[in-house]
């Protein structure tokens, strides 16, 4: 995805300015925000090593990276209390299902807190759901799955109750000068982009460990 998130953030900054008040006046869609914020981190608060990882759930890149790097820097360095790490929603602009899929996985945070296991669910099942007409059908069932209270995570999407989570985090990626996905950013300072090996990203990690000691 190029360029996508200079074009997004613009239109998400005055959606943002548009839908800031009312979400303020409603202690309910505050509380999901808050919820689908905090499920969307792994790894211990006090990690000397936080990455973001910029995403977008309809990238096959992003997925690539989901299902065969991710669970082994969960395993060595999330767990381990080394690395704290934060996804950032980057649905794609041209990506027709991916704003979707990016609210039904924060919904799942919220709702549930089983945004993990949502994310791992929409990206194993990309091919099924990225171009299809019923994508949002798709999401419930994967919810449902999960034994997430259909309800509450219908009312969630539907009312768009997660939306400013998203749009923060598209402008976030803007103002941090990513422009594709799926792209990191280590401690603010070291940037990688695109889809890299486990031995690069544990060259990546040590180093970064090293310098916190």
């Amino acid at each position: 995805m190029q360029g996508g998130p200079l074009r997004l953030a613009a239109t998400a900054a005055l959606i943002l300015l548009w839908t800031a008040p009312v979400a303020g006046q409603n202690s309910w869609t505050s509380m999901l925000a808050s919820r689908a914020s905090t499920a969307r981190t792994k790894g211990a608060e006090e990690a000397p090593v936080f990455v973001y990882e910029f995403a977008n759930f309809q990238c096959t890149h992003c997925a690539k990276f989901a299902k065969e790097v991710l669970p082994r820097i969960d395993s060595a360095f999330v767990r381990t209390g080394k690395v704290r790490w934060i996804f950032v929603h980057l649905p794609g602009p041209s990506h027709v299902n991916a704003w979707s899929a990016h609210e039904a996985a924060a919904c799942a945070g919220a709702v549930g807190d089983r945004f993990w296991e949502m994310h791992d669910r929409l990206f194993a099942t990309q091919a099924d759901w990225a171009e299809s007409p019923d994508a949002r059908e798709h999401f419930s069932r994967l919810a449902a799955e999960l034994s997430i209270a259909p309800d509450e995570f219908a009312r969630c999407v539907e009312e768009d109750r997660v939306a400013s989570i998203l749009l923060q985090d598209v402008i976030f990626a803007a103002s941090s000068r990513v422009s594709g996905t799926p792209s990191f950013l280590v401690n603010n300072q070291t940037t990688l982009l695109g889809l890299k090996s486990f031995d690069e990203w544990r060259d990546v990690l040590e180093k970064a460990l090293k310098k916190r000691r």
